[in-house]
């Protein structure tokens, strides 16, 4: 009787951690973390608040000495979703760009990214993954831009 007992509350445990929610990671933090967390953890790494743009749902940070501009958006304490993106002076920086995150993430999380837009100079390529989707856009029609936004799956419930 113990016996079945044990085995029963063993496989309600393992039962109630394989449940949990899974969050994507953004440069090797989860976005499952509450959002003043994450955002002092981006403090800690050299980022610095863009105090210019100030709003209540969403935090702007960016790098000192890079183009780089990192957006999260909060709903409530959670994350609900981070965007990254760069402003070069001309097309090859930023095509070289979606290029390595490409790579990197058809490696990572999906071999077959959905492509609503396939261009020389816009470009749109979506990653669905269990814990949320990320999305590479890169726009040289203008400015030469690029972006990649990580949204949690929970934020969309």
């Amino acid at each position: 009787m113990k016996k079945t007992m044990m085995a029963v509350v063993t496989a309600a445990v393992v039962g109630a951690c394989s449940s949990e929610p899974k969050y994507l990671s953004y440069e090797g933090l989860s976005m499952g973390l509450p959002a003043k967390v994450f955002a002092d953890s981006l403090l800690k790494r050299g980022m610095v608040v863009d105090t210019l743009n100030e709003e209540t749902d969403r935090v702007v940070m960016l790098m000192p000495g890079e183009t780089k501009k990192v957006t999260v958006i909060m709903n409530g304490e959670a994350i609900a979703s981070v965007q990254e993106s760069y402003e070069a002076t001309y097309n090859d920086s930023t095509r070289q760009l979606f290029k390595k995150y490409y790579d990197r993430l058809v490696e990572e999380i999906n071999p077959y990214p959905e492509m609503p837009k396939n261009a020389e100079d816009h470009k749109e390529a979506r990653f669905q993954a269990d814990e949320g989707m990320v999305t590479l856009i890169l726009e040289n029609t203008y400015t030469p831009s690029f972006g990649i936004v990580y949204e949690n799956k929970q934020s969309e419930e």
